[in-house]
């Protein structure tokens, strides 16, 4: 899993490539995607692709689409396949979306893009944007390649579709397709349309989970120490199935107990959960050798137990053995881009990405004079403080006493520095919103922070350039 992403935090913004498409089917750049909420669900309007395909009534000719997939797992990647089914088609279009059957306007887990499959988002346009989506309604629907065009009669599809990562009662699929007779317009066609629900199988990981040794650190240095509310990982096997991977979105948020109209991360994930001293973490990241998850507050010093659990709470749930790492009051860390750069955007510069842009495309080097931010975990709790699992709504600075430095020098925390505290975008994600000073020099210079006797890592830089 990569430490950073394209906001600093993998579950809201992953870089994504959009599909190229051609009209409604794609071809080229220039030509727009497909318009979305064109699946027949009643929920979006009742649209479907006689929208633009108006030859024929909905559902009129001899064929018909329809899925086939299982019930789902929370959190685990299966398979559904789509089938458009009409003997005279020569090229097909499909849109599917994934809704709880709860709550039909919301979206139920996601989709993988692939050379016949594109992801779009309805960020409130005709067409969307590019996926992922980040908790925003979303539609599958076919790429140019997808269409398979001059091939005749029924074809199938396989779709990559990752469920919510908790269980979320019944998941309903509403689904289109376009029988086409790629005659290079939109007259003549078949247009079909279908729904199906499906279950919930709930938590039923086979495996018993295990904690390699040493394999509890935090998240941003992967030193082998955790501190109150810090992001940790844990490295282990027989966690999620091989090739599974599951990342929280704001679709996974559970009410606070303190506010039901505050969301926050669950403590248990994909089936999965992490105990730190007999305390629940909330788990962010699973794959099937890593969880990524936010220790518990917790005030103790010295060795502490930590456990990961299968189907918490289950009939059916699985304990790892113990695995005993140092607790203390700081671990501070800073997020890295590749080359050992510090994390950072630069306000001062639009927020792009600071460093070297060979290694990240688009970055740009700080100036004196610029405010850049750092991103980090383990700088102990804030005021106000915020729980486990708990957004920063305002404000949450720092209560330790703290030192940054830059290539040897102190920052002024009153002239220098102007926030110290949590950062918006998650639970236990801290930023540093600092000014290069003006005597600093050209070139890749150290960046540090101490809190007492514990420091971020060493070696740690920021590109400067005047």
């Amino acid at each position: 899993m990569s430490r950073i992403s394209k906001r600093l935090f993998p579950w809201l913004v992953a870089i994504a490539v959009p599909m190229v498409i051609y009209a409604n089917s794609g071809a080229n750049a220039a030509v727009p995607a497909p318009p979305m909420k064109r699946t027949g669900a009643q929920v979006d309007g009742g649209l479907a692709c006689t929208a633009c395909h108006a030859t024929n009534p909905v559902n009129s000719g001899g064929g018909r689409v329809f899925i086939s997939t299982a019930a789902y797992r929370p959190g685990i990647r299966q398979d559904v396949t789509l089938t458009v089914e009409d003997p005279n088609a020569l090229r097909r279009g499909f849109q599917i979306t994934a809704r709880l059957k709860s709550n039909e306007s919301k979206t139920a887990g996601f989709f993988s893009t692939s050379p016949e499959v594109q992801v779009r988002c309805d960020d409130g346009t005709v067409r969307g944007r590019p996926g992922p989506c980040s908790g925003q309604l979303e539609f599958a629907s076919h790429t140019a390649a997808g269409t398979r065009a001059g091939t005749a009669g029924t074809q199938t599809y396989t779709l990559s579709w990752t469920p919510p990562g908790r269980d979320m009662g019944p998941v309903v699929f509403f689904f289109a397709g376009n029988a086409a007779n790629n005659n290079g317009a939109n007259t003549g066609d078949q247009i079909y349309t279908g729904s199906q629900e499906i279950a919930s199988a709930g938590c039923n990981l086979t495996g018993t989970p295990s904690i390699n040794s040493n394999g509890v650190s935090d998240a941003a240095s992967f030193r082998t120490a955790l501190s109150p509310n810090a992001m940790m990982s844990v490295f282990g096997s027989t966690l999620l199935p091989a090739g599974t991977a599951y990342s929280a979105t704001r679709l996974d948020l559970v009410p606070s107990s303190g506010d039901p109209n505050v969301g926050v991360v669950p403590p248990d994930l994909a089936c999965l959960a992490v105990e730190v001293n007999g305390k629940r973490g909330v788990v962010y990241f699973a794959n099937e050798n890593q969880i990524n998850a936010q220790a518990p507050i917790d005030f103790s010093t010295g060795n502490v137990n930590v456990v990961l659990i299968a189907n918490p709470g289950t009939a059916n749930e699985k304990r790892s053995a113990v695995r005993q790492v140092m607790m203390q009051s700081y671990t501070p860390s800073f997020y890295t881009f590749p080359g050992n750069s510090v994390a950072a955007l630069n306000a001062s510069d639009g927020y792009k990405f600071v460093a070297d842009p060979a290694q990240v495309p688009g970055a740009v080097p700080a100036k004196p004079g610029d405010v850049v931010v750092f991103y980090g975990t383990g700088f102990g709790l804030t005021n106000p403080v915020y729980q486990t699992g708990e957004f920063s709504s305002g404000p949450a600075t720092i209560t330790g006493q703290y030192s940054i430095l830059l290539g040897g020098t102190t920052l002024s925390n009153t002239q220098d520095v102007f926030y110290a505290g949590l950062s918006p975008d998650a639970p236990g994600f801290f930023q540093f919103n600092v000014r290069i000073p003006a005597s600093t020099p050209d070139g890749n210079i150290p960046v540090k922070i101490q809190m007492g006797s514990f420091e971020t890592q060493n070696g740690i830089t920021i590109p400067v350039k005047r």
